[in-house]
């Protein structure tokens, strides 16, 4: 695991990169639009001189107030004309505002001196893992959820089928997303491989990520193979720093995929207790997917992690055919 004091190091170059990349953007895109729309540079220039006046007449005119107000009306005048004119000449009338990856801290990392979220999930993705998760979501959100993959086709009489199914699960995915800062739910999707449960997992995490949230998704095997390499091989200066088992607790969602993959041990048996327990004793949510049924988690976890699971988690089954195998055939 990377030390802990680059990688922030590392995310702060990051931002301080994204924010040179958007301006010089910018730039390039202002003189292109100067020199296709003269007119756009006389009232970015006006604008600035009335942002003077504004300030000199806060301080000095007698009636400040109504004064500010007139030069309000008129830079809001002004805009609108600048506006119209890039669109007449074929430009986005956007095209000259920056358009920040997050809008509450307009990409600095930071709210005055305190971490925003994008900062602590960056750090969480360096830390953890080669990939972006925004990169591992971009294809994978509720937008290109197909529910026409399962068959309305029961599969034994009387049964629900599984799109039917499949509709009651993404409505719950929805319902979670669209309340997580007022539910603290927890998610246990389990059934057959290529049913859809890993996909919608990323859903979730896109949707969460796209509300200022911080995700950690991680597979099981993963999440207990860096857990032991914290436990076991970290130096006595890595030991003072916060790290993997902090960033467990502290993210406001975490996501473990393919639960009982993993060789299960008592150590991993304590550990998973512990993520379990701590997570829902803080109402910090978790969602867990898995391949095996609720009998097959009863019999390879103990007791008082499958009673919290089973108990604290709304539990979805997957069923019908495997997707992969239909989307290679068809």
């Amino acid at each position: 695991m990377p030390d802990r004091s680059e990688i922030y190091k590392q995310v702060i170059k990051y931002f301080d990169s994204l924010r040179t990349a958007e301006q010089s953007y910018i730039r390039q895109k202002r003189e292109e639009v100067y020199a296709a729309c003269p007119r756009v540079r006389q009232i970015d220039n006006e604008i600035s001189i009335l942002g003077i006046t504004a300030a000199k007449n806060a301080v000095e005119s007698a009636s400040p107030a109504k004064d500010i107000q007139e030069l309000k009306a008129k830079m809001e005048e002004l805009n609108a004309e600048k506006k119209q004119i890039i669109k007449s000449a074929g430009f986005e009338p956007d095209c000259l505002n920056i358009a920040y990856k997050c809008e509450k801290c307009q990409d600095r990392g930071f709210i005055g001196q305190r971490e925003c979220s994008c900062f602590t999930q960056k750090v969480v993705e360096m830390a953890y893992s080669s990939s972006n998760m925004r990169e591992i979501t971009a294809n994978e959100n509720f937008d290109n959820f197909d529910i026409n993959y399962y068959s309305s086709q029961p599969e034994q009489s009387g049964a629900m089928s599984p799109k039917e199914n499949m509709q009651i699960i993404l409505s719950v995915c929805l319902e979670f997303t669209k309340n997580f800062a007022k539910k603290k739910d927890n998610l246990l999707f389990y059934g057959g491989p290529g049913l859809g449960k890993t996909f919608l997992c990323s859903c979730i995490a896109r949707e969460i990520l796209d509300k200022g949230y911080t995700v950690f998704y991680t597979t099981a095997p993963q999440l207990f193979k860096t857990i032991e390499k914290e436990r076991f091989n970290r130096s006595q200066e890595e030991e003072s720093q916060t790290g993997f088992s902090d960033d467990l607790q502290s993210v406001d969602l975490l996501i473990i995929d393919d639960l009982g993959t993993e060789f299960n041990t008592s150590f991993t048996s304590s550990e998973l207790f512990d993520i379990l327990n701590t997570r829902l004793i803080n109402k910090k949510p978790v969602i867990i997917s898995t391949n095996l049924s609720v009998k097959e988690l009863q019999d390879l976890y103990s007791e008082r992690i499958t009673s919290r699971i089973i108990g604290e988690y709304k539990v979805m089954k997957f069923f019908g055919r495997d997707i992969r195998i239909i989307k290679k055939y068809s």
